[in-house]
């Protein structure tokens, strides 16, 4: 069975393995196609399609995008993407903007407690790359201060910790409408991931469905064959194409790898055939 990952990030973001050396991480693996859904960027898919060309992979242009869902971080992937479509570029130019003025922020309260992290490290030491908390986080555990990404999260910058700062989202109504009108196809990421109850989670994809999304993700980091059937009976009864792909990140979380879950190529296929529905 040809087996696909939907769901993958690079250096371009918060991943740790450059869109060259996940491809051809992809290509050991025998993956015959992965798409590269960078948080709020897509600038990592040029290198990832070059070497894609060279590995017999292919490489689909996607995205990330945080929204804003009741108050909470809900993400939306984006497909097919025309990178340069105008509304696409404004709303990336927006996403670098606010983030990095959060990051400043966020800085300003590491630093009152003693951390020495500035900026213009940050920059050198991911050149290029929309800068956000997970950079923070690693820059911590370089320095000693803590032992691991998921420990700077816990104790300095997840919700609720005091050198945490909210970040500027879209409304998740709008996300659907901006992929579509840059030429892709939406998907609600990993749906299980924001502590939703069980009438929470069916608006929430109720909402989507509404909102003209194509699919949601079932095939996920972690989750059972129970929480896969739970999703896929979901998609199936508001009428969403079935996805999947493992969130890989490299180092920053290493326990999502490449190519697992088993993603079956036709879920590929069937979101590919969707754009001209």
């Amino acid at each position: 069975m040809d087996r696909v990952d939907l769901h993958v990030h690079t250096t371009a973001s918060d991943g740790t393995m450059s869109p060259r050396d996940v491809t051809s991480l992809a290509a050991m693996l025998g993956l015959k196609a992965i798409a590269i859904t960078d948080h709020d960027t897509m600038d990592g898919i040029p290198e990832a399609g070059e070497a894609g060309e060279l590995l017999n992979v292919s490489i689909i242009p996607g995205i990330e995008i945080s929204t804003d869902y009741q108050g909470k971080d809900v993400h939306v992937l984006g497909y097919f993407l025309e990178s340069e479509h105008q509304k696409l570029r404004d709303y990336m130019d927006w996403v670098r903007r606010t983030r990095r003025e959060r990051v400043e922020k966020i800085l300003q309260r590491l630093q009152k407690k003693g951390f020495d992290i500035s900026l213009e490290q940050l920059d050198k030491d991911h050149p290029g790359a929309v800068l956000g908390r997970p950079h923070i986080a690693g820059k911590l555990v370089e320095l000693g201060a803590v032992d691991s990404v998921k420990e700077a999260f816990r104790r300095y910058l997840g919700e609720g910790r005091s050198c945490y700062v909210p970040r500027e989202r879209i409304p998740f109504a709008d996300a659907s409408g901006l992929i579509r009108d840059c030429g892709g196809v939406s998907v609600l990421a990993h749906p299980l991931q924001y502590g939703f109850s069980k009438s929470e989670l069916e608006t929430l994809v109720k909402t989507a469905a509404a909102e003209k999304f194509t699919g949601i993700e079932i095939l996920y980091t972690g989750y059972t064959q129970e929480d896969q059937k739970r999703l896929f009976d979901l998609a199936e009864q508001y009428g969403l194409l079935p996805t999947g792909g493992s969130d890989f990140h490299g180092t920053n979380k290493p326990e999502n790898k490449l190519g697992e879950p088993v993603v079956p190529a036709y879920m590929l296929m069937m979101l590919a055939r969707s754009q001209f529905m």
